[in-house]
């Protein structure tokens, strides 16, 4: 079941201005980290139980750049939290956008969802562990 918002993305062009601006009005530090396999980098900022995520490419022909060319910067991700991703994919009425779960940041599991309605970013389903 899903059960709050784990993360949010937010796809940047300029991944240390973003930061830098994000930094200022939260008053907080970020974890930096590589996104090697998607092509990208990330920074991510704790706010409350939300983790918002910044995220630029590194690989001009890596997924992560390909969204940044076809939505531009702004959200484009929107991740749930569950106790029990295969339990919270079984009772969904829409099928997992990719075959297999995938290991994301700090040890996140997580799985894109397609629903029955199309919101802009992408769903995803995350569990942490």
């Amino acid at each position: 079941m899903v059960q709050n918002i784990h993360h949010i993305n937010f796809l940047v062009r300029e991944l240390d201005k973003a930061v830098a601006e994000f930094a200022k009005l939260t008053n907080t530090k970020p974890i930096f980290e590589p996104l090697s396999s998607r092509g990208a980098n990330s920074a991510r900022f704790q706010l409350g139980d939300t983790w918002l995520v910044f995220v630029s490419p590194t690989d001009e022909n890596g997924i992560i750049a390909s969204i940044l060319e076809e939505k531009g910067e702004g959200i484009f991700l929107i991740s749930f939290g569950s106790d029990d991703l295969s339990k919270t994919l079984a009772g969904l009425t829409g099928n997992p956008r990719n075959s297999e779960m995938r290991k994301g940041l700090d040890n996140w599991y997580v799985q894109d969802i397609s629903l029955d309605y199309e919101f802009g970013p992408i769903l995803q389903l995350c569990e942490t562990h």
